[in-house]
């Protein structure tokens, strides 16, 4: 059932820029995707609207353990996107559990050829700490 975190991994090698951060312990992998990229019955199975001009984040959050391995963690996230006109909207996470797998899936709409500058904050949970995301993207419409 990690279809969707396969994809999106997928997506990262080929047509996307998945990405990472690490602090404290933690890495966090993170994306921004059309929501058009993925199959409706994925779509549906996830209830993911898919739209040209929709997208989401995908976000998980790793604990890193001696020896290299990784262990998926939960993770308290928050946070939003602004545009150019400096015009911005929160987006709120929706905890996913496949397996061993944890990551969250925020989604948001869009404008073709939109810059979009994200910042995310992200505490693992069990952790008084946190860590602030920020990037910047740019989607487009299929």
């Amino acid at each position: 059932m990690r279809l969707v975190l396969t994809l999106l991994l997928w997506l990262g090698a080929s047509c996307a820029l998945a990405e990472s951060q690490t602090f404290g312990g933690y890495t966090v992998h993170y994306i921004a995707v059309n929501s058009t990229f993925l199959a409706p019955a994925i779509a549906a199975q996830y209830k993911i609207v898919r739209s040209k001009r929709h997208a989401f984040l995908n976000i998980a959050v790793l604990r890193n353990n001696a020896g290299g391995s990784t262990t998926p963690v939960t993770a308290k996230l928050s946070g939003g996107l602004s545009n150019l006109m400096q015009q911005s909207s929160k987006i709120a996470f929706n905890e996913i559990h496949e397996g061993d797998a944890i990551y969250y899936i925020g989604e948001f709409d869009f404008s073709n050829a939109e810059t979009l500058r994200f910042k995310i904050d992200v505490q693992p949970e069990g952790t008084g700490s946190s860590h602030t995301l920020e990037w910047t993207t740019q989607l487009y419409s299929d």
